[in-house]
């Protein structure tokens, strides 16, 4: 009997060093351990950005126990390279990357494969015009900026340079009974916006956009328009942290 087909496995972090060995070992020495890409998705989900099982599992577009046996044959790689000396190499696994995707690859910091021009993206290459995401409520400049992140029903993505916007679509996180922040939180890194502007931000969505280099500014009882000339003006406090617990 054929085994049952997997589906692939949603990633959102592509990592620019792929391979990992001891100090003063010849590779030709080495035995080496194979890391599947959708392996370090598990890891990166659960233990950097600090999300519970089911919402990686979701992100992941997999079931928690699929998720969890993951995990577990991650970490026991890990530990087999680290404790019986062994090379480390990140290859493979049943993945998709959702198009329009920046992955991220953790604190702060972009992969090494920078910030490509990606087909279907509305973000341009490195050195292009600024983009900001504004959660908005209508989906126009003259509406007022959504101040629940998690909930909001349009993204304005503002270029700075021309002064031109496109909206983009978020109004499936609305009736989401957990993780609406974490999802509009990738769906803004997804658009390859430099920053988001928002009224208040919980704690997991709030990791995510910090992981994926996306800085965050409050905006509070004003129109997307006013939001943005304020951002150009440095009117807008900068978050350092989420403001208001999960959930809100």
């Amino acid at each position: 009997m054929a085994a049952r087909p997997t589906f692939p496995r949603n990633v959102g972090f592509l990592p620019g060093i792929t391979y990992f060995k001891p100090a003063g070992v010849r590779m030709v020495e080495l035995e080496e351990v194979i890391l599947g890409h959708d392996e370090i998705e598990a890891m990166r989900l659960k233990h950097l950005l600090g999300l519970s099982q089911e919402e990686a599992a979701g992100q992941m577009n997999i079931s928690q126990p699929t998720f969890h046996r993951l995990l577990s044959s991650a970490c026991e790689k890990m530990t087999d390279a680290v404790v019986n000396g062994k090379a480390l190499r990140i290859e493979g696994g049943n993945i998709a990357v959702p198009e329009g995707s920046l992955p991220s690859c953790g604190k702060g910091r972009t992969c090494r494969q920078g910030r490509a021009k990606r087909s279907g993206s509305i973000q341009q290459h490195e050195g292009g015009a600024m983009k900001v995401a504004v959660t908005s409520i209508d989906g126009t400049m003259e509406g007022m900026v959504d101040e629940r992140f998690g909930r909001a029903r349009k993204l304005i993505v503002y270029d700075i340079g021309t002064d031109k916007f496109e909206v983009a679509e978020n109004s499936k996180q609305m009736n989401l009974a957990q993780g609406a922040g974490i999802q509009s939180a990738q769906n803004v890194v997804n658009l390859g916006v430099s920053a988001v502007i928002s009224g208040h931000l919980g704690p997991k969505a709030f990791q995510v956009l910090k992981s994926a280099g996306v800085d965050a500014y409050s905006a509070v009882n004003m129109t997307a328009a006013e939001a943005v000339k304020q951002y150009r003006e440095g009117g807008l406090k900068k978050l350092a942290g989420a403001d208001v617990q999960g959930h809100w």
